[in-house]
């Protein structure tokens, strides 16, 4: 009897030890193809990455953050024109629909997002902000992927 408890608790540890495996390497599948996805943008060499937050898809996902989600941020080092954003999107298969031209505005005192670009692969909805913070001054911008939970 003793002998048959161990073996049901051996094939049980098997069984969530696979489990556990099988899952997590279809997270890790999920997660792969957004940050291969992010990558075809086509970001300039000079643009320097300031900040980049990935959370990776989760069976469990706790937060009021979407998983798999991606957060980059770069620093441009200069003002950037519609041809420099153009060129960004170059890579991508899927249109990318600005909110307005991208261009700061006159009237607007300190650092302000200028422009934005959404667009949609079905899979992941991607996030596009140019920030300015100053006439003048060296832009900022902001890419966030997330899924798409609303199909096209």
């Amino acid at each position: 009897m003793k002998h048959k408890l161990w073996l049901v608790f051996s094939l049980i540890l098997v069984l969530a030890a696979t489990a556990f495996f099988v899952v997590r390497s279809a997270e890790d599948k999920v997660s792969d193809r957004m940050l291969s996805q992010a990558d075809r943008l086509a970001i300039p060499g000079d643009w320097k990455l300031t900040r980049e937050t990935v959370r990776p898809e989760r069976f469990m996902c706790i937060s009021t953050n979407p998983c798999p989600s991606l957060h980059r941020t770069w620093e441009t080092g200069k003002e950037l024109t519609e041809d420099d954003i153009t060129a960004v999107f170059s890579g991508v298969r899927f249109r990318m629909k600005a909110d307005r031209p991208c261009e700061r505005r006159s009237n607007v005192i300190g650092k302000s997002p200028i422009c934005a670009s959404r667009g949609s692969d079905g899979e992941f909805e991607y996030l596009f902000t140019v920030w300015s913070p100053g006439p003048g001054e060296p832009q900022l911008v902001v890419l966030n992927v997330e899924p798409d939970y609303v199909p096209d």
